[in-house]
């Protein structure tokens, strides 16, 4: 089964992560964890397309030639102003403590391909809040279709579908799309995977 991948990892992580009810962060998960996995997901995204690449220490500036991405094109403008080579995590920790910010702009980019729409919500009928939900949801559907095949075969995954992984796995999100049991079973797996890319351990 094959599904057409259109999308960041930044925002793959943001559909999967936000309560289909409530437009906002899902309760269990941990804001910081969820700040980390944000940044992390810019760093990946940019190694996928070949401006980044790092080591276990540190991260190298390949190409400084702009992706199209406004999101990933600031972050990667930053990397390429930094005058020392920094390592992984430090840069994790630099963008995560934008954590709030990034993801509101992964959202507005969202809602500007008409994957995710803005609806008024009433906080206790009294506080009014912004909040978010999919369109259609069938980009969604097919993230987490794409992500339950892999993990229930011993396909090899190719390199987006590995940092995905990671990335759910660092928020703790399996613990909420798989029964206890199923989570047992699959644990292994999960593990295998994320296991495969070197940036999946820095976080």
């Amino acid at each position: 089964m094959a599904f057409t991948n259109k999308l960041t990892l930044a925002e793959e992580l943001l559909l999967i992560t936000l309560d289909d009810e409530s437009g906002t962060l899902l309760d269990s998960i941990s804001p910081f964890k969820y700040h980390i996995a944000i940044a992390a997901s810019l760093i990946m995204e940019l190694t996928l397309k070949g401006k980044l690449d790092l080591d276990e220490k540190k991260l190298f500036v390949v190409s400084s030639v702009d992706t199209g991405d406004p999101i990933l094109d600031q972050a990667l403008a930053e990397i390429v102003a930094e005058k020392t080579s920094l390592a992984t995590t430090e840069w994790l920790k630099r963008f995560a403590t934008r954590g709030e910010d990034l993801s509101n702009q992964i959202i507005e980019s969202l809602v500007a391909k008409g994957i995710m729409q803005l609806v008024d919500k009433r906080l206790f009928w009294v506080l009014r809040t912004r909040a978010y939900s999919a369109t259609s949801g069938i980009e969604e559907r097919e993230v987490k279709a794409r992500i339950m095949l892999l993990l229930n075969s011993d396909e090899i995954p190719d390199p987006n579908d590995i940092l995905l992984v990671g990335l759910l796995k660092a928020v703790g999100i399996f613990s909420l799309l798989l029964s206890p049991s199923e989570l047992a079973r699959l644990q292994n797996r999960i593990d295998e995977i994320a296991n495969l890319e070197e940036i999946n351990r820095s976080f």
